[in-house]
């Protein structure tokens, strides 16, 4: 069980909480698939790169989009998260046996 911040997080509350990782990964994810599709597209290399790193942006933008969200709203690890909001990030000594795994956080939230 991670505390959960924003249960229903706005886009710009979504795209603010993404993290250097974040837009490293959609950087990496966009320069990658460039270098791929100059590589791959012989006839027309320059058409092919150019489509395939907007492809790779699209791409690496969702998944940041996805871990920001699933940080905001409990779902993944959030300690950054949670001490710049304030909250306290439970130890697994704090969290019964019983409730390990489960995402209903609800018994230590502090809304």
């Amino acid at each position: 069980g991670v505390p959960g911040i924003n249960r229903n997080p706005s886009v710009g509350a979504i795209v603010g909480n993404m993290s250097f990782g974040d837009i490293g990964q959609l950087l990496g994810v966009t320069l990658a698939s460039g270098i791929f599709g100059f590589w791959a597209g012989k006839p027309m290399r320059r058409p092919n790169g150019y489509l395939c790193a907007s492809l790779g942006f699209l791409a690496g933008a969702l998944v940041a989009y996805e871990n920001s969200t699933a940080r905001l709203m409990g779902y993944r690890p959030n300690a950054g998260e949670c001490s710049r909001y304030g909250l306290t990030f439970p130890t697994k000594d704090e969290i019964p046996s019983r409730n390990w795994g489960i995402t209903n956080d609800s018994w230590f939230r502090k809304a």
